[in-house]
């Protein structure tokens, strides 16, 4: 609750979603209901009232449902199962929530990760629905690059718990090099480490969510959700891709101190790859790049590389939660000297690409 210059005026909610309290009326309700009251004390509350105050709260609970300030239902965390001890003593002692510290720290993981999803246009139960269904997205990524590695953490850290690298992700670099330092949790000591069995032990310790022992993460049989690829994409396989129904991100290896983001690509629903490269084209003039340095730097730097990540796994998790359009068809373009301000490009459909065919 916000004072404002007016006296005895308030304002109830964020920057972004308010209501305005008038009256002792309204602020007794608002109290009341910050308060943790249930539904029969609100009834008490309510039935002191005169028909005329009574018009005055369904009109605060109207404006608060309107700005998205009040709860109607009761979200649970549907959880996969985790170990439990054969030993009927222990296994009693731990399934006490006072006892259970891995459950104390999902309370406090999950209550920072409500504070987004919460927010969400159409959520009524606190956004925990949203965050739940997170565990059931089955994201798979591909490149070698930094940005790879932190989205997988970023990813698996937000709830994603089913985020997987693709079978053929690593195949240049095997093990844990250099330029992994300081990249999704690897340190200079996991150097020679193999990349994949270190990405195995990160999952554990960084998945938001407790894992299902009974879920194979790496079952190449298993389709994704959702695809990511960092850096160059190998022409058969986006041929691939756009033959199927599976939605993909492209993040492609960044031009000497610019980065793009996107687009999210939906197969013949969506702009993709080609009407992107067509609408640039035509507002830049250039219709093809050559390198003249084989060997350039092609890596991002350390900041860039976390800021990049999570701008894509911002917009990867939206397009599961909002269910719209609007994270579709768009070229995030990023300047290391200026990252505070991307740039952000709305794509149509090509007419010369005829991806729609």
């Amino acid at each position: 609750m916000y004072a404002t210059d007016i006296t005895d005026h308030y304002l109830v909610g964020s920057q972004k979603h308010a209501v305005r309290i008038t009256t002792p009326i309204e602020k007794a309700l608002i109290t009341t209901l910050a308060a943790g009251a249930d539904e029969g004390e609100l009834r008490a509350l309510l039935s002191t009232l005169t028909p005329a105050q009574q018009a005055e709260s369904e009109e605060l609970f109207a404006a608060l449902d309107s700005a998205q300030l009040s709860q109607h239902r009761e979200g649970k965390l549907a959880l996969s199962k985790r170990f439990i001890s054969t030993s009927s003593g222990r296994a009693t002692k731990n399934s006490r929530p006072e006892m259970d510290a891995a459950f104390i720290q999902l309370q406090n993981r999950v209550g920072a990760e409500l504070t987004q999803t919460n927010w969400i246009p159409g959520v009524d139960d606190g956004g925990i629905e949203i965050l739940s269904a997170r565990q059931d997205i089955l994201i798979e990524i591909s490149g070698t690059n930094r940005v790879a590695t932190i989205l997988y953490s970023l990813l698996l850290a937000s709830g994603a718990t089913q985020t997987r690298f693709a079978p053929s992700a690593r195949e240049t670099s095997r093990l844990v090099g250099d330029l992994d330092i300081a990249i999704g949790s690897f340190t200079s000591n996991h150097i020679g480490y193999a990349f994949d069995k270190q990405c195995e032990v990160i999952r554990r310790e960084l998945s938001l969510f407790p894992l299902d022992r009974e879920n194979d993460y790496l079952d190449e049989l298993s389709s994704p959700d959702f695809r990511i690829h960092c850096g160059d994409i190998d022409p058969e396989r986006l041929a691939i891709w756009m033959n199927s129904d599976l939605p993909f991100m492209h993040i492609p290896t960044p031009l000497a101190d610019v980065a793009q983001i996107g687009p999210i690509v939906i197969p013949g629903k969506s702009p993709c790859l080609r009407c992107a490269e067509l609408a640039e084209r035509d507002q830049s003039g250039v219709r093809n790049r050559e390198p003249l340095l084989h060997n350039a730097e092609s890596e991002y730097p350390v900041i860039a590389a976390h800021f990049i990540a999570s701008l894509a796994a911002s917009q990867i998790l939206a397009f599961f939660e909002k269910q719209s359009s609007e994270t579709t068809g768009k070229v995030i373009s990023l300047d290391y000297q200026a990252l505070a301000y991307p740039q952000v490009v709305t794509l149509a459909r090509h007419p010369l690409c005829g991806c729609a065919f």
